[in-house]
């Protein structure tokens, strides 16, 4: 049975990546980022980002454990970026923001997760 935490998490990533995928502009509205500032480079990069979501959350769902144990790790590397790309000023700051409390409540799920669980 899959964990409530990574059923959340899991919803969330696929929230994100549905998002970028099918509503690329309100998405990056909500973020505080103008479609029209975003190049073709950065929309690679959402597309990516929502390919890895799609696969971490689908596998996680399907009980692999070795994609429930990236929730983690993945997402202490997001904070880097989001974090830095916060101190640069390189998007406005509300993007950087939100996508660390996104991020934030996943770590959250997952430390709660394998503090209830044990793994």
């Amino acid at each position: 049975m899959v964990a409530r935490e990574t059923r959340i998490n899991a919803a969330v990533a696929l929230a994100v990546a549905a998002g970028v995928t099918f509503a690329p502009t309100p998405f990056l509205r909500l973020f505080g980022i103008d479609a029209a500032e975003v190049t073709g480079a950065a929309r690679f990069g959402w597309r990516l980002f929502a390919v890895r979501n799609v696969w971490v959350a689908v596998r996680a769902l399907q009980g692999d454990p070795s994609a429930t144990g990236t929730f983690l790790p993945v997402q202490l590397m997001d904070q880097i970026v989001f974090w830095q790309a916060y101190r640069a000023r390189s998007v406005p700051r509300r993007a950087p923001l939100m996508a660390a409390a996104t991020s934030g409540l996943i770590i959250a799920l997952e430390l709660r997760r394998t503090a209830r669980t044990g793994r």
